[in-house]
């Protein structure tokens, strides 16, 4: 199986160590080089608001300082990355926050906030956008479920038992539903999990790009879906996988970073802050899965 070579490595390194945010900085020596887990959240702080949610540009494609459900979701996984318990201060707000801004009549979260428009974002974050369910209310169940010990267990059975409906005969093939869709997988008990696993791996099928002369336009990899050997779609895609990672060795950019396929179409001044600081990510997301195939 294709590898990335040391040199690339290293530039990758470099990159996140010079120019990427001092969050995918921490994140980087945390998980790379048994660095300091206080430093990742000092530098998560930044993006937590005094409601409990994350915002403050923590998704780079929108750049408002208010909390929004994405940009939480978003903070929690950083959070679940450096093993944070439901002792943690900025845990306990977050899972507030979720809890506070459920909508019962939608039984999820509006994905981003009206604030959304008050500030430079992408061409397609407006505010009350036609988005999905899952995107992000199925990823923010699986993240209750981590938590569990701080919601209430009627609540949490009752948008589980919505969340398993929704997924079997109302979930779309939109790639970026489904995205959050293996992350509710992965946190669900084994039962709940198996009500879903065949329309979610159907989804899969539909929405994951295996024709490898597209994967340099903006779609969802198979490395996106399966980010090691023991993910729930691995023997799915197992016999693409190879390619993808050849593929990903092959587009990193003579910087050492990985740049996002997409683009605002406006704000060009403050895409080009939003463009440098998704290649951190990116370049980050990147080096994870390939070391978890290494």
């Amino acid at each position: 199986m294709e590898k990335l070579a040391t040199e690339q490595y290293l530039q990758a390194t470099d990159f996140l160590k010079s120019e990427a945010r001092p969050l995918e900085k921490a994140l980087f020596e945390f998980e790379f080089e048994n660095g300091s887990r206080g430093q990742v959240l000092e530098e998560l702080k930044v993006y937590q608001n005094e409601d409990g949610g994350f915002g403050n540009g923590l998704e780079p494609d929108f750049r408002c300082e208010a909390s929004s459900a994405l940009a939480t979701t978003i903070g929690l996984q950083h959070l679940i990355r450096v093993a944070a318990d439901q002792s943690e201060p900025m845990v306990q707000r977050a899972i507030q926050y979720a809890l506070n801004t459920f909508d019962e009549e939608k039984m999820g979260w509006e994905i981003v906030p009206k604030e959304v428009e008050t500030a430079p974002r992408a061409i397609w974050w407006n505010y009350g956008g036609d988005w999905p369910w899952g995107n992000p209310s199925a990823e923010m169940t699986g993240l209750l479920h981590h938590y569990k010990g701080l919601v209430p267990a009627d609540f949490l059975e009752k948008l589980t038992a919505h969340a398993i409906v929704y997924v079997n005969v109302e979930a779309t093939n939109d790639f970026h539903e489904l995205q959050c869709l293996v992350k509710l997988m992965r946190e669900l008990p084994a039962e709940e999990a198996g009500k879903i696993s065949a329309r979610v791996r159907e989804i899969a099928h539909h929405s994951v790009t295996t024709d490898q002369e597209k994967w340099l336009d903006y779609c969802l990899l198979p490395l996106q879906v399966v980010s090691s050997q023991t993910s729930f779609l691995y023997e799915d895609f197992k016999d693409i996988i190879p390619a993808n990672i050849q593929h990903l060795a092959s587009s990193q950019t003579e910087n050492g970073s990985w740049e996002p396929t997409w683009a605002w179409g406006r704000y060009e001044d403050v895409w080009e802050t939003a463009k440098q600081e998704w290649s951190g990510v990116l370049t980050l997301d990147n080096l994870r899965v390939l070391r978890a195939f290494d």
